[in-house]
């Protein structure tokens, strides 16, 4: 039963019953482990060292021998944590397979970074919230500081609001725009951007693939009008906003 639930959550059957046998008899050298599973030691070793990379185990040296020793079973629910992060991550594009069966959808793919100047001048006179995803740090300096700046100054003129969501790399960014009115900004958990940042406005998404390789600096839009695809992807930014964090 405890070994089907923990292969359930992606363990193998011989990491379940290693991770069981070390949670019953505690600290264990890897030839306790296997007299113990009842594995053999070669696949001991290679499912200790899966375990590890899970962070259900932790190695540690006791009288110059090597042990082993098995997480509190509480760290399983990182398992689960973190598929739920892989799985929101998904949801939108899986999202997009599903309105592009159920009905047409108005998309059109543009190149380079004038694109996107076009497109915020487009959401300002939509006048309703805009949405930022995974912004990198290196996005103010491809569109133009001289050319954001204007935007949020018409933008806060007539009380737009934009929220945004940035790698940790331009928290210095985010210290700014939080000290614009009608501007919310926060920080991602990860270091660096994944070169690919979401724009929102009304039933507008606007998927942004930046080509950083050989000094090309440009990218690739994927502009998209569909009202349910825009509802998935700003129910998936409140799911990141909430996990993110303002800087001090």
């Amino acid at each position: 039963m405890k070994e089907n639930i923990l292969m359930d959550l992606g363990l193998s059957k011989n990491e379940s019953k290693i991770y069981l046998s070390l949670l019953e008899q505690g600290i264990s050298t890897a030839t306790q482990v296997a007299e113990k599973s009842g594995i053999h030691r070669v696949n001991v070793y290679d499912s200790l060292n899966k375990l590890k990379e899970k962070d259900l185990v932790g190695e540690i040296n006791i009288s110059n021998k090597k042990c082993y020793q098995a997480s509190p079973p509480e760290t399983l629910k990182n398992i689960i944590k973190e598929k739920e992060m892989q799985l929101n991550k998904i949801l939108p594009q899986l999202a997009l397979f599903q309105q592009m069966n159920q009905k047409k959808i108005d998309v059109q793919v543009y190149t380079g970074y004038d694109f996107i100047r076009k497109i915020m001048l487009k959401f300002l006179n939509m006048k309703e919230d805009i949405y930022v995803m995974d912004a990198p740090k290196f996005i103010l300096e491809r569109v133009g500081k001289e050319f954001q700046e204007a935007i949020h100054k018409r933008r806060i003129s007539q009380k737009q609001t934009m929220w945004h969501l940035y790698s940790k790399e331009a928290i210095d960014r985010v210290k700014i725009l939080n000290t614009y009115p009608h501007t919310e900004a926060k920080c991602l958990e990860q270091e660096h951007s994944n070169y690919v940042t979401t724009f929102l406005c009304g039933d507008e998404s606007v998927i942004v693939i930046h080509d950083e390789t050989q000094n090309k600096k440009t990218c690739t839009s994927i502009r998209i009008k569909n009202n349910g695809l825009a509802k998935t992807y700003k129910n998936h930014f409140e799911i990141l906003w909430k996990r993110s964090k303002k800087p001090e």
